[in-house]
C-alpha cells in the first residue's frame, strides 16, 4: 500500500471514529434501555420462579400420599391456597410477556452490536454484493438517538430489494454522515428527514433530504472540498462530506446535492450501479 493510500485509510478510519465518538452517548442509550428492562425483568423473574418453587415441592409432596387422606386433603387445601394467593394464572401469563420484552431487548442489542461491528471494522475485502436498503436500516439504529422525538424519518424505499457492489462499512459511513448533517441542519427544531431510494437504468439512487435551512448558493461549490464546513467552530471537521465523495466515486457512484428541496432544506444524491443479475 502506497503513502497516499495509507493516508486516504487514515483518514477514512479517522471520520469514522469521529462519527462514532458523535454518536457514542445515543448508542449508550440505546444499549441502556434494553438493558435495564431485561434486568428488571429478571428481577421479576426470581420473585415468581420462588412462587413456582414452592407450589411444585407442595405437589411433590402431595404426590407421595394417598389421595383422600388427612395430609393429601392438607396439601391440596395449601396448593389452592397458594394459587389464590399468588395469582398463579397471572404469574404464569406475566412470565410470557417478560419473556418476550426481554427477547425482543436481546434482540435490538445484537442488532445494534451488530451493526456497529459493520460501522465501525475498516474494510478490506474486495467490493461484495451488499443489500441496500437492510444496511440504511442499520444506519438509521446508529443514529437513531440523533433524530431523538423532533425528527420524523419517512421511508419511500421500492418494493423490490436493491443490491450493490460496495464495501459495507464505507457505504454505511456515508449514510451516517449524511443522515448526521441532515439532524445537524434541522438543529432542535421539529422536523423531518425523507430517505428515498430508486432504480434506474441499471443504477440504485437513494436521496436524503431534510427540512431545515437549506443550503446557501455561494457554498454550493465548497460543499465537498475537503475542511469545509459551515458548522460552528468545534462542531465540525470539514472533512464528513469529502470523505463521503472520494467513498461514492470509489464505488463507481456519484455524490451530488441540491440546495432545496421538497422538504425545504437540502437533498443529497447518491448514485450507485446496481449489482449485475443473473438472468
Amino acid at each position: 500500500m502506497t503513502t497516499s493510500e495509507q493516508q486516504k485509510q487514515l483518514l477514512l478510519q479517522t471520520d469514522r471514529m469521529a462519527s462514532l465518538g458523535q454518536l457514542a452517548a445515543g448508542i449508550a442509550h440505546e444499549l441502556n434501555n434494553p438493558i435495564g428492562y431485561i434486568l428488571s425483568n429478571l428481577g421479576s423473574f426470581q420473585i415468581y420462579l420462588a412462587v413456582f418453587k414452592q407450589l411444585i415441592r407442595l405437589y411433590q409432596t402431595q404426590a407421595q400420599c394417598t389421595p383422600g387422606t388427612a395430609e393429601f386433603l392438607q396439601l391440596q387445601r395449601q396448593i389452592n391456597e397458594l394459587q389464590q394467593q399468588e395469582n398463579i394464572d397471572f404469574l404464569l401469563k406475566d412470565c410470557e410477556d417478560l419473556l418476550a420484552d426481554s427477547v425482543a431487548g436481546a434482540i435490538r442489542m445484537k442488532d445494534l452490536v451488530l451493526d456497529l461491528r459493520r460501522f465501525s471494522h475498516p474494510d478490506h475485502a474486495d467490493m461484495q454484493p451488499v443489500a441496500l436498503i437492510p444496511l440504511l436500516e442499520s444506519t438509521i439504529r446508529l443514529a437513531r438517538n440523533e433524530f431523538k422525538a423532533h425528527i420524523q424519518i419517512k421511508r419511500d424505499f421500492c418494493e423490490y430489494e436493491p443490491v450493490v457492489i460496495a464495501q459495507a462499512a464505507a457505504l454505511s459511513q456515508v449514510f451516517v454522515n449524511m443522515l448526521l448533517n441532515a439532524a445537524q441542519a434541522i438543529g432542535q427544531a421539529q422536523g423531518t428527514i425523507r430517505i428515498s431510494v430508486r432504480q434506474d437504468n441499471h443504477r440504485v439512487l437513494i436521496a436524503v433530504a431534510d427540512s431545515g435551512p437549506g443550503i446557501r448558493q455561494e457554498h454550493l461549490q465548497q460543499i465537498f472540498e475537503p475542511f469545509f464546513t459551515t458548522k460552528d467552530v468545534g462542531k465540525g471537521t470539514g472533512l464528513g462530506l469529502s470523505i463521503c465523495h472520494t467513498i461514492v466515486k470509489q464505488h463507481g457512484g456519484e455524490l451530488s446535492v441540491q440546495p432545496t428541496s421538497a422538504l425545504g432544506g437540502a437533498e443529497f444524491l447518491l448514485s450507485l450501479p446496481q449489482a449485475p443479475t443473473d438472468r
